[in-house]
């Protein structure tokens, strides 16, 4: 009977040995990961039945679900985001979410929360996301842009830490983060320029963007730190000071700036030319005596490429920091009405 078994010392003892251990391992990891989806999943019903979608516009109570419908559902959802029907897009991604237990949609869920204004729910969904990637790139943008708008500058600053960890420049954001600290502060003008001030020793090549919150704070003050590169950035907000906040010493240096307040009457002469269109032509149209026209200013996003008629510390657009370029135009002179730039 012993001729028939393998003995112990017997090699193929020690495969059949290895061979079953493997069985019982793939077994077991195999049991493990239908758990662990089965876990994700109650999670997932679990952290969409806090969202309450009595408010949306679609009636998805009714609507018995088909694993057909996925596909067209999804894209009819993007369809309602980008007509800006947001309402209808929630309701069809917390609808999928409930079906398919599909995660991927979370992302598309907490955008459309971001767009329709529910901060807090758009922060709570990309919280989700982070829990199980921690190194969502997308998602961590986003949770810096909510906690920025909730003014929440602490969590902000973690998210923008973490993606700096994954060598992403975000010296930018970090910048734009301390000025809007300041901006939404309770201090004075005084004192919010004086921080302004000590944000310029770290500001690097956006120098140039501080220097315009200075200007738009304390313009007298802020001369100190101009320069003739910054001219361009800061045409707008030279073009609406008054007579009393200009430096004739250093107007006097800079043909652009001569140019700029002789337009607005604030010097006599002006000869020579910038190389600016729209300010050369109103130079020379106001030496013949003509002052119909002045200069209008349209910004432009690097980025997206996108105009708007109004400055912006972010795109509208995109959400990009510092990203606008200034074109000069002219237009007809209008009456004015005054605004604030801040």
């Amino acid at each position: 009977m012993d001729s028939f078994l393998p003995r112990y010392d017997d090699p193929i003892v020690s495969i059949l040995l290895l061979l079953g251990i493997i069985f019982v391992v793939a077994l077991l990891s195999y049991a493990y990961s239908i758990w662990k989806q089965e876990q994700s999943a109650k999670e997932l019903m679990g952290f969409i039945k806090n969202f309450d979608s009595n408010e949306c516009l679609l009636d998805t109570q009714n609507l018995q679900f088909e694993e057909s419908m996925k596909k067209p559902l999804f894209l009819l959802a993007l369809s309602y985001k980008k007509s800006g029907e947001y309402s209808k897009a929630i309701s069809l991604y917390l609808y999928l979410l409930k079906h398919t237990k599909d995660s991927s949609i979370l992302s598309s869920l907490a955008f459309a929360y971001f767009k329709a204004g529910f901060l807090q729910r758009a922060r709570d969904v990309y919280l989700e996301i982070i829990s199980k990637k921690p190194r969502n790139k997308e998602a961590l943008y986003m949770l810096e842009f909510i906690y920025e708008k909730l003014n929440d500058y602490e969590n902000a600053l973690d998210a923008l830490n973490v993606l700096e960890a994954q060598d992403e420049e975000v010296s930018a954001l970090k910048l734009h983060l301390k000025y809007q600290e300041i901006n939404k502060s309770f201090l004075s003008k005084e004192e919010k320029f004086e921080k302004l001030e000590k944000l310029l020793e770290n500001s690097g090549r956006y120098r140039a963007d501080i220097v315009r919150k200075l200007f738009i704070l304390e313009p007298k003050k802020a001369w100190r730190y101009y320069e003739e590169e910054y001219f361009e950035k800061l045409i707008d907000i030279l073009d609406k000071l008054d007579k009393d906040s200009i430096d004739l010493d250093i107007i006097a240096k800079q043909v652009s700036l001569k140019q700029l307040f002789f337009i607005k009457g604030f010097i006599e002469t002006c000869e020579n030319t910038s190389g600016i269109w729209a300010l050369d032509i109103l130079s020379a149209a106001k030496s013949c005596g003509v002052q119909s026209g002045e200069l209008k200013f349209i910004y432009t996003c690097k980025k997206c490429k996108n105009s708007y008629p109004l400055p912006f510390s972010r795109c509208p657009n995109c959400h990009r920091v510092y990203s606008f370029n200034i074109g000069v135009e002219i237009e007809q002179k209008r009456e004015k009405s005054d605004y604030s730039l801040q």
